[in-house]
C-alpha cells in the first residue's frame, strides 16, 4: 500500500500495518532514517544522551526526542526479567534524586543522614555487578536499601552457587542464607588484605552520577528506573563497538511489544511509579 504500510492478505482479516506495528515504535511519525540516526547519536554517549541535544542533532521537537529516548529506555529495562548473575557478584545501592539545599548557618544544618531527616524524594538504586569480562548489571529502584530488598534481588536473580560480595550496610545481613557472602568494611578499608572488594559496582554507581551531573543535572523520579538500568547496560557494553552497540538496541526495541505506557504519552497515557520496595511495587 502507500506510505510503506502493508495490507493482510487473508480475507477474514485485512488489517492494514507497518514494519513497526506492535513494536516499541508502534505509531511513529519520525523517519526511519531519523529513527536510527537517533539509536546511533544516544549510544555513542558515554554517559547517556540528553533528549534537548538530541532533538537538535536530528531536527525534531523536544517532546518527539525525549519520548523516543524514554520508550529505549523501557525496552532496555526488559533485559532484567531473566537475568540470572554468575561467579563472583557485587552488591551496593547508591541513593540519588531530591537533592535538599543546606541551610545558609551552620545553626540551623541538619544530618540529613539521619531517618528524620531525609528528603522522600530520595531514591536508592540496587545494583548487583557480575565480576569478569561480559559481566552484567542488574539493577533496580527501591525506596530504601534494606534486608528484604537485597535479599529479594539475589534470590531472584544470582545463582545459588554464585558468591556474594557486599560491604557494611546492615541490608546485607541477610544474604548469608541465600548465598556464599563476603565482605569489606569501608569505614576501614576499600579493600580487604584477601582483596575483597566491591570496586566495579562502585565503577557502576561513578557512571551513574557522571550521568546525573554532567548529562540529565536530574534524574524524574517516574522514570528513575529506566535510567539506572540503561546506564547499566551502557555499562555491560561499553567494550562494544557502535554497530554492536546499534543493532543490539534496534533489535532489542523492535522486540518489544508496544508500550502501554508511553504510547500516546504526550496525549495523557502516563506510566505508573516505578519504584519498588522489596517484591512489590509501591
Amino acid at each position: 500500500m502507500s506510505r510503506a504500510r502493508f495490507k493482510s492478505s487473508d480475507k477474514a482479516c485485512k488489517t492494514v500495518f507497518t514494519v513497526t506495528s506492535g513494536t516499541v515504535f508502534h505509531a511513529r511519525k519520525l523517519s526511519f532514517k531519523k529513527m536510527v540516526m537517533a539509536i546511533w547519536l544516544s549510544v555513542n554517549s558515554v554517559k547517556d544522551k540528553a533528549a534537548l541535544q538530541l532533538s537538535r542533532e536530528i531536527g525534531v521537537q523536544f517532546k518527539t526526542a525525549w519520548v523516543m529516548l524514554v520508550k529505549r529506555r523501557e525496552a532496555i529495562a526488559w533485559r532484567r526479567e531473566d537475568m540470572v548473575l554468575e561467579g563472583e557478584v557485587e552488591i551496593d545501592g547508591k541513593y540519588a534524586c531530591g537533592h535538599i539545599r543546606p541551610e545558609n548557618k551552620v545553626e540551623d544544618r541538619t544530618d540529613r543522614r539521619l531517618k528524620k531527616f531525609q528528603n522522600m524524594k530520595r531514591l536508592c538504586a540496587l545494583a548487583l555487578r557480575e565480576r569478569g569480562l561480559g559481566g552484567q548489571t542488574f539493577t533496580r529502584v527501591i525506596r530504601d536499601e534494606d534486608g528484604d530488598a537485597a535479599s529479594a534481588a539475589v534470590g531472584d536473580h544470582v545463582s545459588r552457587d554464585a558468591a556474594v560480595i557486599g560491604d557494611e550496610h546492615g541490608s546485607d545481613n541477610d544474604l548469608a542464607g541465600l548465598n556464599k557472602l563476603n565482605r569489606v568494611n569501608h569505614s576501614k578499608a576499600y579493600q580487604t588484605e584477601d582483596g575483597t572488594n566491591t570496586n566495579q559496582v562502585e565503577s557502576f554507581f561513578s557512571r551513574v552520577q557522571r550521568a546525573y551531573i554532567g548529562i540529565h543535572h536530574r534524574f524524574s523520579l517516574k522514570y528513575f528506573d529506566w535510567y539506572v538500568a540503561e546506564l547499566a547496560w551502557r555499562k555491560d557494553s561499553r567494550e562494544w563497538g557502535n554497530d554492536r552497540q546499534t543493532f543490539n538496541v534496534l533489535r532489542t526495541a523492535l522486540a518489544r511489544p508496544t508500550s502501554r505506557f508511553l504510547c500516546g504519552y504526550w496525549q495523557g497515557n502516563k506510566p505508573p511509579d516505578l519504584i519498588r520496595k522489596g517484591d512489590a511495587a509501591v
